[in-house]
């Protein structure tokens, strides 16, 4: 990942306390990876910094949406994403081996904090599993509704049946008081 100066806080000039930065996170900055899902995007990054002495804990709220290919469709459309990340960075020291991946540890002779591998892996944890279009009213996907048609051609009657375990047929007869 190429660093972005636009992404570098160069947190030895601040004060101890809270400060707060904001990001844009657009095309360009996807343009750059070339292993990313995400090709297209315009997201809002709001950074709360709160500097220590020897730490500093950063809040990252993420909103914005990114261009996504729908998972039933297969079309283009803005999927929107929102996330709140917390990462804490302890300055000093060399324990490199953090078991946890919202703590880092960085020499104590740093001055500047390059945000950029960080701002995409919560951009990429933001997106969900399922990737559709936003439901319409009546609660259903807003999907293309020609390749739908197509699609629906091809499954097979087994599929096209909702089937429940049969198992739980027998639990369904249990009457509650």
């Amino acid at each position: 990942m190429q660093t972005r100066k636009e992404y570098i806080i160069q947190f030895v000039s601040l004060s101890l306390g809270e400060h707060k930065f904001e990001f844009l996170v657009n095309d360009k900055f996807f343009d750059n990876l070339d292993y990313s899902e995400i090709k297209q995007g315009n997201i809002n990054v709001k950074l709360n910094l709160l500097k220590q002495s020897q730490m500093m804990v950063l809040q990252f709220e993420i909103s914005g949406t990114v261009k996504m290919i729908c998972d039933l469709c297969a079309t283009e459309f803005d999927l929107p994403i929102t996330g709140n990340y917390k990462l804490i960075v302890k300055i000093g020291g060399n324990d490199n081996s953090n078991e946890d991946d919202d703590i880092i540890t960085i020499a104590a002779n740093e001055h500047q904090l390059d945000l950029s591998q960080y701002l995409y892996e919560y951009i990429s944890l933001s997106l969900p599993i399922k990737r559709t279009h936003p439901l319409d009213k009546k609660g259903k996907p807003s999907c293309d509704k020609k390749i739908l048609k197509q699609v629906e051609k091809f499954l097979t009657k087994e599929e096209k049946k909702e089937s429940t375990d049969p198992r739980w047929n027998d639990l369904k007869k249990i009457k509650l008081n």
